[in-house]
């Protein structure tokens, strides 16, 4: 009997799993490195930190070597999933995705969140954090003067994070010398570790990133 899609997506994530399961037992057992010497092998992949530090600056001494199939639960359906390495590799170092993001979606959840978003955007007044993120992007395009210092100071001190974090990305732009200590401050805010809140970790990621790219347009 021919089986249904929905059939044999299940048994993809039951081999999936499975798979995780025998690949952590082999992992704890021999190196992955030697492993990986017999040919590719699924469920693993090397981690490029060098891509990591280009694009985020994100403690990647804090990471393994190697990316590795995750299983995790959908917080919205509660099914069982599979965050593959090969989709993990992606998301970090194509999609600059923050290296302490994890997945907690499953695709059919994400896809319904989506919708709902759009659908939301089109009521009155949905668009106005759209617009602000708009403007202050539009900053970024002009040598800074009092009245855009002033909005990018109020958006630093915004409750949405996105407002922050385009504003630390403003000041990037900008790159004067009173720019660089500010972003200078927001690292060393938050030196490393796991005794800082989120927030202050997400402002120093973006801090870091900012500084980077002043070094890069210097050496151009």
């Amino acid at each position: 009997m021919k089986k249904s899609n929905k059939q044999r997506r299940a048994e993809i994530k039951d081999r999936r799993l499975a798979r995780a399961v025998a690949l952590e037992a082999r992992l704890s057992a021999t190196d992955a490195r030697l492993l990986l010497a017999e040919g590719r092998l699924p469920g693993l992949e090397i981690v490029d930190k060098s891509k990591l530090e280009r694009h985020q600056l994100a403690h990647c001494q804090e990471l393994s070597d190697f990316y590795l199939d995750r299983p995790f639960i959908c917080s919205d359906c509660g099914s069982n999933e599979m965050w593959t390495a090969k989709q993990q590799k992606w998301w970090y170092e194509v999609a600059q995705g923050c290296v302490y993001s994890r997945a907690v979606r499953c695709r059919a959840c994400r896809q319904t969140r989506r919708l709902q978003r759009e659908a939301a955007s089109l009521h009155e007044g949905a668009n106005l954090l759209r617009e602000e993120v708009a403007r202050l992007r539009a900053l970024a395009a002009a040598a800074p003067n009092a009245a855009a210092r002033a909005t990018v100071d109020a958006a630093l001190q915004s409750k949405w994070r996105s407002l922050r974090v385009v504003a630390i990305e403003v000041m990037g732009r900008w790159g004067g010398a009173e720019q660089v200590e500010r972003l200078k401050a927001f690292v060393a805010g938050h030196p490393g570790g796991s005794n800082h809140r989120w927030w202050e970790r997400e402002a120093a990621d973006a801090a870091r990133k900012a500084l980077t790219r002043i070094e890069s347009e210097k050496k151009k």
